[in-house]
């Protein structure tokens, strides 16, 4: 399996039809709600270079994730549910919502139906947009020309942050990173929370109740995935203040944005210069930011690379005869592989296929959970302990550009 990829926009859009089948395979990609969000931006824009705005959205549609990956629940439902008091896994691997609990068998697992998301993908793939969605992307594009900068300075000094000693970002991520370590200001901090992130009034006064039953400890013990979503808010605001980052340039709010999931990934994809000057320094250790225009360079050689393949082997389709990128070459896409392990390139003994009856016995074991009801409330199963299944349904196109995803044969099923 490949590395967990969290793309901004300007990297997919960026990529061939066929790059992005190559993406596709060889990476797990993490979807994030701003992908959709600014994809669906595009619906309100006006023609440009001979096209209109439904041929590149759909164009940008057409390039999504399939094979595999799944939508991140949107950052600020999970700071809210961290804040309240409930656990958010920081471990490099998306958080996924829609789960179904079910039981099959006497065992117990998840299935994880086609999200809206992709849903709408499809559509827009086909040509076909809804009125409701049209809407939003007028009111998204307003929402981004009428964004401020001017109150950045005052947060800062507000929370205690006296901007004239950063002379850097490097020195903003300090600051920042002091914030949430400390709880020298809490009231500051939670008025910074709620005006800035925009927490529902409805959960406010809970907020703050369990935050000062806490004792009011460093926001980074207190709720770990808050602390990293205000960490990346406030070095933005003092980066603002100082000039480091453009104030002249909205959507920039928009791309920062992109940092609040970085927790959920093992590279971060993006061929934007915001990224690429801000991104390392939120990213751990077993991390890395990846530039988009490397990256395309390297699927466009491995889409070269699998061009040469006889044709009885493409029409098995990339799922068969792609299992893993080449060992040889010195692909970009393979060192990637190698940030999780190396043991991938150890060449795998020939496995016999799974006889008639077996793979007959394994499909029945897997609709029986597909098909299962969802399990009443008062039957859900413990989320510590581990599942039985898991279940990821998905709407894959045969072929894109040039590739037969799965085999050219398959039957409709």
């Amino acid at each position: 399996m490949g590395p967990i990829a969290l793309f901004d926009k300007s990297f997919l859009q960026s990529l061939s039809l066929d790059e992005s089948v190559w993406f596709d395979q060889f990476f797990i990609p993490n979807i994030s709600p701003l992908f959709y969000v600014e994809t669906l931006a595009d619906l309100d824009k006006e023609m440009s270079r001979g096209r209109t705005a439904d041929q590149v959205v759909g164009n940008i549609a057409e390039k999504s994730p399939q094979l595999s990956g799944a939508p991140n629940v949107h950052h600020s439902e999970l700071l809210l549910a961290n804040l309240l008091g409930q656990p958010v896994s920081m471990s490099n691997r998306p958080i996924v919502a829609g789960g179904r609990p079910v039981e099959s068998g006497g065992k117990r697992g998840v299935n994880i139906d086609i999200s809206p998301e992709a849903k709408a993908f499809n559509r827009w793939q086909d040509g076909e947009y809804l009125q409701i969605e049209r809407e939003f992307a007028r009111a998204w594009r307003a929402h981004i020309k009428s964004l401020s900068f001017e109150s950045s300075s005052d947060y800062a000094q507000k929370l205690g942050i006296d901007i004239s000693q950063c002379k850097n970002m490097d020195d903003a991520f300090a600051a920042a990173s002091q914030m949430v370590s400390i709880s020298s200001k809490p009231y500051d901090l939670i008025a910074f929370i709620v005006k800035t992130i925009g927490i529902p009034p409805e959960y406010q006064r809970e907020f703050v109740h369990r935050y000062q039953v806490s004792g009011f400890p460093p926001l980074n013990r207190y709720a770990p995935y808050a602390a990293h979503v205000i960490k990346v808010e406030v070095f933005f605001h003092i980066c603002v203040s100082r000039g480091f980052i453009s104030a002249d340039r909205p959507s920039n709010k928009i791309d920062i944005a992109y940092l609040h999931y970085l927790p959920f990934c093992n590279i971060f994809i993006s061929g934007d210069r915001l990224h690429r000057s801000t991104a390392s320094l939120f990213l751990g250790k077993d991390q890395r930011f990846v530039w988009g225009p490397d990256l395309k360079t390297d699927l466009k050689r491995l889409n070269d690379h699998y061009l040469t393949l006889p044709q009885e082997t493409k029409d098995r389709g990339v799922i068969s005869f792609a299992s893993k990128p080449p060992t040889e070459g010195g692909f970009l896409t393979a060192e990637l592989w190698d940030m999780m392990s190396t043991s991938w390139r150890k060449k795998s003994e020939n496995l016999a296929p799974l006889s008639s009856e077996a793979n007959d016995k394994l499909l029945q074991h897997i609709k029986g959970f597909t098909d299962a009801p969802t399990l009443p409330s008062d039957q859900m199963p413990d989320p510590t302990e581990e599942l039985d299944s898991l279940s990821i349904q998905r709407s894959i196109r045969r072929k894109r550009g040039s590739w037969y995803q799965v085999p050219k044969d398959l039957k409709n099923g």
